[in-house]
């Protein structure tokens, strides 16, 4: 999950919060065999400038980007190595809010990929888009699905090194279970145990398609220390109310934690050194010397080759841009449209680009109202769960129905597209993108029509009360996000004229990420849902995930959809291929029917990067034939990135 500044698209909870467990190419060959102490055979080679394969190369980026099938893949083949050494320095777009643990985190992309260099997940995707095993060696079922058993690779340490065994993943994915914010994506999941190097989860209903898209690979997926977590004072076990341990046990443990959240210890390719928060500061971690696929490790490789990596936080593109530009940063991230074009033509640095798999990009509406019996039931309790009982929300008017079509219907999409992102990305219909699984060329989606927007806005008058009719409009504080909030605004205020007033209010990141999840807000920018399976949005859209106001919730809009929970029992459960593409689509056709978000863009990544940085985004997996994706909703990995010289400034 991620807040939306629509150029800049800036991160937040996934967090996809997280989870998001979400909670979401060609290989790269590494030397393999013994270690003798030296590094891998090099080859002298300059680092690349302005050439005619990198205009074919981009040529071809080109085509796929337009198609929605741009992976992010390095396909480069002047790439030498490679080698061990260097520093890397990459600007990211955003500080984490409650760092740097999967229970607590609220984990956007920045944050994920500080995740993927401090630690590894259970599962990753490959290349083919299947959720494939990687810290779990095999996975098995009972014959009805509600029993699945994951055999954990042996011989992999932490940081600190205590070993990763079955137990250790139980303990990770118990405290995911039980913590306050990652609790809800657990749902259905009745136990789970770990033994030797086995992980037993058992669960309510069959999970027909694994374990793995709800605990893979995004935050509760990564596995840390369980002898760190158990110093942390944020450990859900001594904090959570919905801890196992009795008041006095949990009591015990808070006085003994001394740990801090934000010296993550994993067991990834880079070790933590150091943090400092805030923007402009940055995360550093160094090389893994007992790295589970280097020399030392189970697998015999090379990895990682850098010797330190460097995060640090960049929240204005124009000022990230420039910072790769002077030599500041040797990689960029972005999902700024305009800016990822300027690269296309400029061949002094590599551009990597990806949409498949992608976010959607959209604003996201607090519908909370009335009460709530699915999450009554899920709490045991007689009477439903009133959603806003201090009337906080009250007075929002796109609780109404006709008010969120009328803003449907008045936004051109095309236009918004063409003049603010050069017409590089497609304006979103719905949650899903082109490729994925339940996308729709025609969702029901309102589309833009003057007309019938003055239609829905006479009836939006009538319903809220309102004239003009008043809200809140929330965004990022960066300034291209606040630039493309207000050219919003102003299109929807051509057609409605002084009878709409919009308060934008301009809020820091780590803010902006609470307020979500807190439900203090109207309306507010988002950019998330990407993933390569359905079943990865459902904590965000399920009734039981809507808290009330003033509580934790997934599900931010605090929207209850009975269509789309029992969608969703398809989706989770049944294996049948087809079933679950018909009730993916049907999920799409209800969000265009109830407008529960104001859909905008499918989210473009770009990664720009120093011609000297080498094999941005193509991993092996050991044991598999297909390489991991290359990008993932802006996620791409890290350990097999080398310099050339081993020296990546040169």
């Amino acid at each position: 999950m991620t807040p939306l500044g629509y150029r800049t698209h800036c991160p937040a909870a996934t967090w996809a919060v997280v989870i998001s467990i979400a909670l979401f190419a060609s290989a790269c060959r590494s030397d393999t065999g013994e270690d003798t102490g030296s590094e891998p055979d090099t080859v002298d080679v300059v680092a690349p400038g302005p050439a005619t394969t990198l205009s074919e190369q981009q040529e071809a980026v080109v085509e796929a980007r337009e198609a929605g099938e741009a992976s992010g893949e390095d396909t480069r083949d002047d790439m030498a190595g490679p080698v061990h050494g260097g520093r890397l320095v990459y600007g990211i777009e955003a500080d984490t809010a409650n760092p740097f643990v999967h229970y607590a985190s609220s984990c956007a992309i920045s944050c994920r990929m500080i995740f993927r260099a401090i630690s590894d997940s259970l599962y990753v995707t490959d290349a083919d888009g299947a959720v494939v095993p990687y810290l779990v060696e095999s996975e098995a079922h009972n014959a009805d699905y509600t029993e699945w058993t994951l055999q954990i690779r042996d011989g992999i340490s932490f940081h600190d090194g205590t070993p990763l065994t079955g137990e250790a993943v139980a303990y990770n994915l118990n405290l995911c279970k039980i913590g306050q914010l990652t609790g809800t994506a657990f749902l259905g999941i009745s136990e789970i145990t770990g033994e030797g190097q086995t992980v037993t989860v058992r669960t309510e209903q069959p999970f027909a398609i694994g374990f793995g898209p709800y605990g893979r690979a995004e935050s509760c997926g990564f596995m840390f220390s369980p002898a760190w977590l158990e110093t942390l004072p944020n450990n859900p076990l001594y904090s959570s109310p919905f801890s196992p341990l009795s008041p006095q046990e949990r009591a015990e443990g808070m006085a003994q934690a001394t740990g801090d959240p934000a010296a993550p210890v994993g067991l990834g390719a880079f070790r933590f050194v150091s943090y400092t928060p805030g923007n402009g500061n940055s995360f550093i971690a160094e090389r893994n010397p007992d790295y589970w696929r280097g020399p030392n490790g189970i697998t015999g490789e090379q990895l990682p080759y850098l010797d330190e990596i460097e995060f640090v936080v960049s929240v204005d593109i124009v000022g990230r841009s420039s910072g790769l530009k002077a030599g500041q940063f040797d990689v960029i991230h972005t999902s700024n449209a305009d800016e990822i074009a300027k690269y296309e033509s400029n061949p002094d640095f590599v551009l990597l680009q990806a949409n498949d798999y992608g976010e959607t990009g959209y604003n996201m509406v607090n519908v909370a109202a009335g009460a709530n019996p699915v999450l009554a039931t899920t709490r045991g309790v007689d009477e439903p769960v009133p959603m806003d009982p201090l009337g906080i929300n009250a007075d929002n008017p796109l609780v109404h129905l006709s008010c969120r079509k009328a803003l449907a219907h008045a936004f051109d999409g095309e236009r918004y597209v063409d003049e603010l992102f050069g017409g590089i990305v497609r304006a979103a219909n719905g949650p899903f993108p082109p490729g994925s699984m339940g996308y729709l060329e025609d969702s029901g989606y309102p589309a833009y029509d003057p007309e019938a927007a003055r239609t829905e806005f006479a009836q939006c008058k009538t319903r809220s009360g309102q004239n003009p009719v008043s809200f809140s409009f929330n965004t990022p504080n960066d300034p291209a996000g606040v630039e493309s909030v207000e050219y919003m605004v102003a299109m929807w205020q051509e057609i409605f004229g002084d009878e709409l007033s919009v308060l934008i209010q301009t809020i820091e990141q780590g803010q902006f990420i609470g307020l979500m999840l807190a439900g203090h807000y109207q309306l507010t920018g988002m950019r998330n849902h990407g993933g390569v399976d359905p079943s990865e949005q459902w904590f965000w859209w399920n009734s039981a995930s809507a808290a009330p106001i003033n509580e934790i919730a997934l599900n931010l809009g605090r929207f209850q959809d009975p269509e789309i929970d029992a969608l969703y029992q398809v989706i989770r459960h049944n294996p049948d291929p087809d079933a679950r593409r018909e009730a993916a689509e049907e999920v799409n056709r209800q969000f265009g029917r109830n407008v529960w978000n104001l859909w905008v863009t499918w989210t473009l990544w770009g990664i720009v990067a120093d011609p000297r940085v080498q094999n941005l985004t193509n991993l092996s997996i050991p044991g598999n034939d297909a390489p991991v994706f290359p990008v993932v909703t802006g996620k791409h990995h890290l350990s097999q990135i080398w310099c050339i010289d081993g020296d990546c400034q040169g």
